[in-house]
């Protein structure tokens, strides 16, 4: 997705939905050479998760190049016009206006900026969908939607869809590969070279980590979830 952006010096891009910030730090880190002078603002409701992308952006040295705002994405706290590039990854299932978060990211980015949207989208019966999944325990706390509920209000807000890709195949194997790392009789990877292994995803997403990777596998592949990516860009 990074290379989607197509990023270069002195644009301006805005990570929606931002979280504990390791999208952010990984297009400042990881994303190539086109980075290096890139401002780079993420942007979260939740303080407490502004708060920790700080600091774990301050403890991998990336502060100067990633910074890191409290705030609603429905009611951006920037001016017009503020941003090149946004992006947003698994946001849009925790809100249930998209319309309105679709018209305020057009608001702040600049005529011809692209955003790109990836989110798990809706395609079977809601009924069938089975909970705890990663960013709800319940149905009445999920906001999914269709991929023709987004390209509507896409277009409305301002958005050329230039290109869809249905994830599938790489998120079954992806969800596959945490769920055997995560699950509780496996055994612990150190890194080559480290002590200290990697965090386990529990940490970010509670006891029942497990449980949850486990069902979005089934809905996904069960074809009732596909993780969906949305290029666009501003009219």
């Amino acid at each position: 997705m990074a290379q989607h952006l197509d990023l270069r010096a002195g644009l301006r891009v805005l990570d929606v939905g931002s979280g504990l910030g390791g999208p952010a730090r990984h297009l400042a880190q990881h994303a190539g050479a086109d980075v290096t002078g890139v401002d780079l603002t993420g942007v979260d409701l939740t303080e407490e998760y502004v708060d920790v992308a700080r600091w774990l952006t301050d403890r991998v040295g990336l502060t100067s190049r990633v910074r890191f705002q409290q705030g609603d994405v429905t009611a951006l706290p920037f001016t017009r016009v503020s941003f090149d590039r946004a992006w947003m990854l698994h946001v849009g299932m925790n809100i249930e206006d998209k319309g309105r978060l679709f018209t305020e990211i057009s608001r702040v980015l600049t005529d011809g900026g692209l955003f790109i949207v990836y989110d798990v989208m809706l395609l079977g019966d809601p009924a069938l969908v089975r909970y705890p999944l990663p960013w709800a325990s319940e149905p009445e706390h999920s906001f999914l939607a269709r991929p023709q509920e987004y390209r509507p209000l896409l277009r409305k807000a301002g958005f050329d869809i230039v290109a869809e890709r249905d994830h599938r195949p790489q998120a079954v194997q992806s969800l596959r590969d945490a769920g055997g790392a995560h699950h509780p009789t496996s055994t612990p990877h150190h890194p080559a070279g480290g002590d200290t292994p990697p965090a386990a995803i529990s940490v970010a997403m509670g006891r029942d980590a497990s449980t949850k990777i486990a069902k979005v596998l089934q809905n996904i592949e069960e074809d009732l979830l596909a993780p969906t990516e949305l290029i666009c860009r501003l009219r």
